[in-house]
């Protein structure tokens, strides 16, 4: 039995040696085979949109961007800790969005210490996209689609928070000025419950980008006991307390593949939030617009009651002098009232558009929001073409951004699944002090350690465990000496990693489905982006038959007022023409109101607002 007893202490010996060598050789080499990451260039060119950054390296390094006000700045933080390069900074000029970039190192006064982050100053806020590229790291960066206002329709204490409802005195002040597009989406963003939500999402994910970064390095802990008891009639007292250290040595790159993969959820959240203003945009710019197109039709409805009062008046003295007959004075009153049924239709639809438009920026129906009574002139400078819509909905639209990202994260989870079977190596370790005494004896305190090394490895659904411990303890009760010993084990768990398994199948399944999301995603939205070019195309050609029915209309109404004039027209005939030149009028006002929530839905289709105007 003895025997059997060394011999098994022997080949576990042997193995966990050999294994605590293999490790050590295996990181010495992979630190040995990683080179310093060298940063060669930065370059910042202008782009229609903004500015776009390239920063070249060997290898190309992960990194974290976030940004910082006062100045507006854009952060690139590399993930990686020895990045060198020769670059300090640059200031520039013609190139949109960036005003200068600098380069920080971690020690400020040595110019060849490791970098830092790098800083990008720029000219206004903006938001920025991390295009995937193989050998550089690309930014693109354009004006965030909401500009900062001097004034708020609304007036509301600063110590309000954003997500209640104003009051209803507050509600009823109003700025007298009418609201652009622009000042309208800010202030309705703002209150837009599901954007607080997405930034609080993003939030979270910063703070899982914090947790998987933690994990890379040691966990301390600080234990304390104290024991009072009896032993054999005599009380005692046992003390120990110290510093319990953890540290895993080698996961086979899951831990880092863990961090990587809160980074790309962190862009997730990101692009989510992109999304949720994306589609909150365009719902109140549409029932912007509307409301727009309700006031311009009642202005002119507004209008032809006036000229069907003021032919009614006149018609009326006419038919007192004998000069109309019965018939065509009934025809000029239902007329009449037929203008005023059209004004009060426009009314309620304007009620309507504006209980809508409320509802869309969170306000109670009191509220007062003063919006123009014409569409904004309008400043086409670029061609709206099929072809580069689709273009840049694939590069910009956050819905393909963001499953292009989920697919990125499944395929980090298949290779965090994985590497939970491959071998894991966690060195522990505890230093302190502890003592034991009687109460007729003195309490001495004495050091404590241990340092222990265990290595997991799984075949199949079986796994291996081999541990090595050296462990010194100060005397307990009854003791004299210093115990010091070192323990050796082994286990083989029988069918243990059957849960690993299924979890790598699910993050295969989870990555297939990623894969046909992206798929169902990237269609749906090519096929949204045709719809919107086809709206956009209907609109423009209602607007140009519009208006060529509103000169024919004009030309006519001429004519019969000339003819009236010289009472060879009646007035019946006169009213019909404006009546009819008035539903010309409101036609094209219809055809604006569709070119506008056109163009606003063909912006959200390709994902960059205000890029078609």
């Amino acid at each position: 039995m003895r025997r059997f007893v060394r011999w098994l202490r022997l080949f576990l010996s042997g193995i966990s040696s050999g294994l605590f060598l293999a490790c050590t050789l295996f990181i010495c080499s992979a630190s040995a085979a990683n080179p310093a990451i060298v940063i060669e260039s930065i370059d910042v060119d202008r782009t229609a949109e903004g500015s776009l950054i390239h920063i070249r390296s060997k290898p190309v390094f992960a990194f974290v961007t976030y940004t910082l006000k006062d100045p507006d700045r854009l952060i690139v933080d590399p993930v990686e800790t020895d990045v060198q390069s020769s670059l300090t900074q640059a200031t520039l000029s013609g190139t949109g969005l960036v005003r200068r970039w600098r380069i920080f190192r971690k020690d400020a006064a040595d110019p060849a210490s490791a970098v830092d982050y790098i800083s990008f100053e720029l000219t206004q806020a903006a938001e920025h996209l991390v295009d995937p590229a193989a050998e550089m790291v690309v930014l693109r960066l354009r004006p965030k689609g909401a500009a900062s206002l001097t004034r708020e329709p609304i007036r509301q204490s600063s110590q309000t928070p954003p997500l209640p409802l104003p009051s209803p005195a507050e509600e009823k002040e109003s700025p007298g000025q009418p609201w652009t597009l622009e000042g309208i989406l800010d202030f309705g963003l703002s209150r837009h419950r599901p954007v607080q939500i997405a930034q609080q999402e993003i939030e979270l994910a910063q703070m899982k980008v914090r947790e998987a970064r933690r994990a890379l390095y040691p966990a301390a802990t600080i234990r304390t006991s104290w024991t009072d008891g009896t032993a054999s009639g005599v009380g005692f007292s046992e003390v120990s307390s110290g510093v319990q250290l953890e540290q895993p040595l080698y996961y086979s790159g899951r831990l880092m593949e863990t961090y990587r993969q809160s980074l790309v959820n962190l862009q997730v959240a990101e692009k989510r939030q992109s999304k949720v203003k994306a589609d909150a945009a365009l719902e109140i710019a549409q029932s912007y617009f509307q409301l727009i197109g309700a006031r311009m039709s009642l202005i002119a409805q507004e209008g032809l009651l006036e000229q069907t009062e003021e032919i009614l008046q006149k018609s009326r003295k006419r038919f007192d002098q004998g000069l109309l007959t019965r018939l065509e004075m009934l025809n000029v009153e239902a007329q009449a009232n037929q203008g005023k049924f059209q004004r009060l239709t426009a009314e309620n639809d304007l009620t309507l558009a504006q209980i809508k438009f409320f509802q869309r920026l969170r306000l109670g129906p009191d509220a007062v929001v003063e919006v123009p009574d014409q569409f904004p002139s309008e400043t086409q400078v670029r061609p709206i073409d099929l072809e580069d819509a689709m273009r840049l909905s694939a590069q910009y639209r956050p819905d393909i951004q963001v499953n292009s990202l989920l697919v990125e994260f499944q395929e980090y989870e298949e290779r965090i699944a994985k590497g939970k079977g491959e071998l894991k190596v966690d060195l522990s370790g505890f230093i302190g002090a502890s003592g034991a005494a009687f109460q007729t004896e003195t309490l001495n305190l004495k050091k404590d350690y241990f340092v222990g090394l265990k290595a997991t490895q799984s075949f199949g659904p079986n796994s291996a465990t081999a541990s090595a411990t050296k462990t010194q303890t100060s005397p307990r009760l009854g003791q004299t000496t210093v115990t010091d010993s070192t323990v050796y084990s082994g286990e083989i768990g029988i069918l243990s990693q059957l849960q690993g398994l299924s979890e790598a199948q699910q993050a295969r399944i989870g990555l297939e489905k990623a894969r046909n999301d992206l798929e169902e995603t990237q269609a749906t939205v090519y096929q949204e982006v045709q719809e919107a070019f086809i709206s956009y195309t209907k609109a423009r050609l209602q607007l140009e038959y519009a208006q060529q029915k509103i000169k024919f209309r004009e030309e006519q109404a001429k004519i019969l007022q000339a003819q009236a004039s010289l009472n060879e027209a009646l007035p019946s005939q006169v009213l019909e023409a404006i009546l009819k030149l008035t539903d010309e009028k409101v036609a094209e006002v219809q055809a604006l109101t569709n070119y506008y929530v056109a163009v606003a839905k063909l912006n959200k289709a390709i994902g960059l607002p205000g890029y078609y105007r």
